[in-house]
């Protein structure tokens, strides 16, 4: 079977990288760029030292710092009039998956017009966009990397995806020091959030064996690190291999779509708003019990992974428990909220199952699913995580 992998954007990584963010922005030839970001990014000075960078090299700003969680279609389309009025020749993005997503789509209708839902789904933008440059501020959504943008569409209540190479960085800037002021529970969600990548990856209808890899590095690095920086956020070596872990997990799913455990993230998120990180931690033991029943060979993977040695004699049932069970203990170590402490019964968590049976993700799971299938999925998911 022939597999189609995609070029990713190009990335300078390492220590001290978003120092050269204004001399990059230079030689794609920008002038004037906007640069999204959000209220606590400028209140920490993080988006303030990008900018500094850009405007030691001469390059004008417009800045749009009103990125909220889960962008809204009319936020986008807000901060692209802006960008048009002022002149904006690119954009740069310095945040976490939310303002790298709303840092696209402000570029997108730079040189498209609205409204941003035209280009709702894959190859929908017509014309050449300017250049994009995306700093990740977490390790966790790999957005940095992949060829999506998921934008809140308020007509129809919903998360959707615009997808292709106008949503493709010009340059990634993944710089582990730009993490190294996230809270512990921003760590922790973002980190499995970047897990569930990875994890989703290796047991997609679309993986291949570029993917395989990628994930399964992800799997081991996330596993090794991820604990060390909730527990410190100063700690330069688990931020490193986190952001690089992330941005690894990014490249994977970019061709090996994400499947059940995202469809019933992105439910979630969309119907209770919950962080996105969150319900991807509640739903992927489970999916991993799911995924074990059509793959095990790669749901044995992500726990040899994980350091795990399922034996060769388990069934494909068992197999998924083991995984599932090693999952879960990282949840508790790294303080991953349960259903109940983000303020979901059981009856509130089934409501999405029509949600999740439609959301994009679902259509790449490795077996078909059904209303059936995923209430049991995350009834489950609920009672291990109540």
């Amino acid at each position: 079977m022939a597999h189609l992998v995609s070029r990713t954007s190009p990335i300078l990584f390492g220590v001290g990288a978003s120092r050269e963010t204004g001399a990059k922005v230079k030689e794609l030839g920008c002038r004037r760029v906007m640069l999204v970001t959000d209220q606590v990014l400028r209140k920490t000075g993080v988006a303030d030292a990008v900018a500094r960078s850009l405007e030691a090299a001469g390059i004008g700003l417009v800045v749009f710092d009103q990125v909220p969680s889960d962008p809204p279609d009319h936020v986008i389309e807000e901060a692209a009039s802006l960008a048009r009025k002022e002149g904006a020749d690119g954009v740069v993005g310095v945040g976490g998956g939310s303002v790298m997503d709303t840092a696209k789509t402000v570029n997108i209708l730079l040189t498209n017009p609205p409204p941003i839902s035209k280009y709702f789904g894959p190859n929908a933008v017509p014309n050449p966009v300017k250049p994009l440059v995306l700093l990740p501020t977490t390790s966790g959504t790999g957005s940095e990397v992949t060829a999506i943008a998921v934008v809140t569409d308020t007509q129809n209540h919903r998360k959707i995806g615009v997808i292709g190479p106008a949503c493709c960085a010009s340059l990634a800037i993944v710089d582990p020091e730009l993490a190294s002021g996230m809270p512990p529970s921003v760590t922790a969600a973002t980190g499995m959030d970047a897990f569930s990548h990875a994890a989703e990856a290796l047991t997609s209808a679309l993986a291949n064996p570029i993917s395989d890899v990628l994930a399964e590095r992800a799997i081991m690095l996330i596993s090794r690190y991820l604990p060390a920086a909730v527990a410190n956020g100063a700690d330069m070596e688990a931020r490193t291999n986190m952001s690089l872990a992330a941005t690894l997990a990014g490249i994977a799913f970019n061709d090996a779509i994400t499947h059940l455990g995202h469809a019933i993230a992105h439910s979630l998120g969309a119907r209770y708003h919950i962080a996105h990180g969150v319900g991807c931690a509640l739903a992927l033991p489970t999916v991993m019990e799911f995924a074990a029943e059509a793959v095990p060979d790669k749901v044995r993977l992500v726990g040899r992974a994980m350091g795990l040695e399922p034996a060769e004699s388990l069934s494909p049932g068992e197999v998924g428990a083991a995984v599932a069970n090693a999952i879960r203990s990282l949840c508790r170590a790294i303080g991953i909220p349960t259903f109940g402490a983000i303020g979901l019964n059981e009856a509130a968590v089934l409501e999405v199952v029509p949600m999740v049976l439609t959301d994009g993700p679902a259509r790449f799971v490795p077996k078909p699913i059904d209303a059936e299938i995923v209430s049991a999925a995350l009834r489950r998911a609920y009672q291990n995580y109540a």
